[in-house]
């Protein structure tokens, strides 16, 4: 529970954390004219040993380089001079070492279990803790902070405070830890084709005249099919077949990035359309559940609240402990 209290204080702002960590990274100064997504590419691939480009990540603003994602990592290039800014190895960063610590403590399988079950317990000892807070009501801060009254007192009152936004996170974070089964669940209460591609074309053998489709076209046809979606992502044909252009928009906090399009690489066809207003119950229900859990839900102001809901949740653990201690040694006298 400790582990997750950080980590979740730390996830609440790990868009922001990541450009303070990687100032060199994350901004370019603005100038001259944007070079194409194949010069960008060409740059990065260059600068790496040739390895091929598995997707781009376009700049989200002026100011925000152009990501390349390579097979050893994500190489930042300054989108106006084609400067390589540097590279991430994917999962070797701190962020992502305290991500993965937050979803599987960074083992994998097993401490992917040890959560999804912690998380569960956490349920069981919030209950438990109302029921204890609810006879007396006490919402006071008495005595020196070395003494158990201290301690039980601060215990009790910054848990009733928390309690909401404790179970709020917990209760998501349990069908986050068990979204196959909730997934299951869900889809056996609303019977639906998975598969809702709001278009779809058969595609054609590839004739001599055809020509291959750059990732600039790709973007370009995307964004005129979806009108106000920001692209934030496109794989290369190499890998599947295809341009898969994925968007967001930005006044959707629950599924904005949850829009994809998919194009034939040889004519620029669209081969299929998935829009998040498109999405079957369990999707949609388990995207709002991830929204609340992470706090983006309303945006900033939830954000927060996870923040300082995942700080309480240390201070909780770390109070009940030293209550419990304090409390073991006086029975042990007697």
């Amino acid at each position: 529970m400790v582990i997750l209290g950080i980590t979740g204080s730390v996830i609440a702002f790990e868009p922001e954390l990541d450009r303070l960590l990687h100032p060199h990274l994350s901004r370019v100064k603005l100038g001259g004219t944007t070079l194409s997504l194949v010069e960008i590419g060409e740059a990065a691939s260059k600068k790496y040993s040739g390895e091929p480009v598995v997707a781009y990540l376009p700049s989200s603003s002026p100011d925000v380089p152009t990501e390349v994602i390579l097979s050893s990592g994500v190489v930042s290039v300054n989108q106006y001079r084609g400067e390589v800014l540097g590279l991430r190895t994917r999962g070797q960063t701190l962020l992502g070492f305290i991500r993965a610590l937050h979803v599987r403590l960074a083992t994998g399988v097993i401490g992917r279990n040890i959560l999804r079950w912690s998380a569960l317990a956490m349920l069981i000892s919030l209950a438990s803790g109302l029921c204890l807070w609810w006879p007396r009501q006490r919402i006071r801060i008495r005595g020196p902070w070395w003494s158990r009254l201290f301690w039980s007192d601060l215990h009790n009152s910054f848990g009733i405070f928390s309690l909401l936004p404790f179970l709020l996170f917990t209760a998501t974070g349990i069908v986050i830890g068990f979204e196959d089964e909730a997934s299951s669940l869900l889809d056996k209460m609303h019977v639906t084709n998975p598969v809702h591609y709001s278009q779809t074309q058969p595609r054609s053998e590839p004739s001599q005249a055809s020509t291959e489709l750059t990732p600039d076209q790709a973007i370009a046809i995307a964004t005129a099919q979806l009108p106000g979606a920001l692209p934030y992502r496109l794989q290369m044909p190499r890998y599947g077949g295809l341009y898969i252009v994925s968007l967001a928009y930005s006044d959707n906090r629950i599924a904005a990035e949850r829009n994809s399009i998919s194009l034939d690489p040889r004519d620029g066809r669209i081969v299929a359309v998935n829009q998040s207003a498109n999405l079957t119950a369990r999707e949609r229900f388990m995207a709002t559940n991830e929204a609340i859990h992470t706090g983006n839900i309303l945006g900033m102001p939830t954000r927060i609240i996870a923040a300082v809901a995942s700080i309480f949740l240390p201070l909780q653990v770390v109070s009940g402990l030293l209550i419990w201690i304090r409390r073991t040694n006086i029975l042990q006298r007697v």
